[in-house]
Formats: structure tokens, sequence, C-alpha cells
């Protein structure tokens, strides 16, 4: 089990966002959070490299789900984040 969360904080109309990203323990990383910045593209939100190393990216699925991967470290994460 893998915790983060995401916290949006704008999209402007050429698609690039700023977000906060906080994060558990995952493999030899330690919890943290760092602000973020992306772009937007379809359903599919890809973050610059975070500090820690994560590429991650969120697709917006059909039911209103947002998928999360996380690759660090030659290790993939995936899962489903909920609205809080």
């Amino acid at each position: 089990m893998y915790d983060a969360k995401l916290a949006v904080q704008t999209i402007s109309s050429d698609g690039k966002v700023t977000v906060t990203y906080a994060w558990g323990n995952l493999g030899d990383n330690y919890p943290g959070e760092a602000a973020g910045a992306g772009r937007l593209v379809g359903a599919t939100l890809k973050l610059e490299r975070l500090p820690n190393g994560a590429d991650v990216s969120f697709v917006m699925l059909s039911d209103g789900a947002l998928a999360g991967t996380v690759r660090l470290v030659g290790q993939t994460y995936t899962g489903a984040f909920l609205r809080q």
C-alpha cells in the first residue's frame, strides 16, 4: 500500500498545471512533499520530475477515478486515487 495525495493548484488555458504532491514510504524513499509543475493533455496529467527523482503521471478514467503511476529508481507503482 502506498499513500499519496495530489492537490492541483492551477490549470492554465495552455494546459500547464501546478500541483502539490505528497507521498508516503515507497521503497527506500521516505515520505515527503513537493511543489510541482506539469502539463495536462486530454485526460493525462504528466508532472515534471520531482525532487526525489520520481516521474509521476495521472489519468482521469471514464468513471471519474484518477489512476496514478509513479516511476522511481527502476520501479513502477500504480494505483487509484480517491477524491477527498
